[in-house]
């Protein structure tokens, strides 16, 4: 008995501390990893890697339309099928610049939250929600694209440095919507 109760344990221990295949959350206790990134490298692009993550809400709509705000769930998702790198191009900054754009997937996952938590819906919640949503989608993907556009993707470590403190700082002052 002990025996199985021994290897049940170890099975929930084990599995517990795999990620997601096709997705997994953002969490600041579990930064990235290259073994994060499972997708083959596209040969044609001029960047030496590319980390996906995009934002993810599952909401509930009550039966007078409106949104329940306690049961939204938003998560900043790192995508490993879609996400690659070549070995022979990468250095020690190409891995946390990956890490800083997976970082303003989970700003915005922050800035979601807030402006749900904030709006005053009606009985057309989902919309509503879907304009928040949209917004919100679209600062990320022009921040995302700021980023790598400032940043050389991970050249110009001046800039490297001066995103990542802004991120980390935004991250900080939204730490309430985390």
């Amino acid at each position: 008995m002990y025996r199985h109760l021994f290897l049940i344990v170890l099975a929930v221990v084990f599995l517990s501390g795999q990620r997601n295949a096709e997705r997994f959350a953002w969490d600041a206790n579990d930064p990235l990893e290259w073994s994060d990134f499972k997708a083959l490298p596209d040969r044609r692009a001029r960047y030496s890697a590319t980390a996906n993550s995009g934002l993810s809400h599952r909401y509930t709509i009550d039966s007078k339309g409106f949104l329940v705000k306690k049961a939204s769930i938003i998560t900043a998702n790192f995508y490993p099928n879609l996400s690659w790198y070549k070995p022979k191009l990468i250095d020690e900054n190409t891995l946390a610049h990956e890490q800083t754009h997976f970082d303003i997937s989970e700003l915005h996952a922050r800035l979601l939250r807030k402006a749900i938590d904030e709006y005053r819906f009606t009985k057309n919640s989902k919309s509503e929600i879907q304009k928040i949503y949209n917004t919100i989608e679209a600062k990320r993907r022009e921040m995302q694209t700021q980023f790598d556009n400032e940043t050389d993707h991970s050249q110009n470590e001046a800039a490297e440095k001066k995103w990542e403190v802004f991120v980390k700082n935004s991250l900080y002052k939204l730490r309430n919507y985390s």
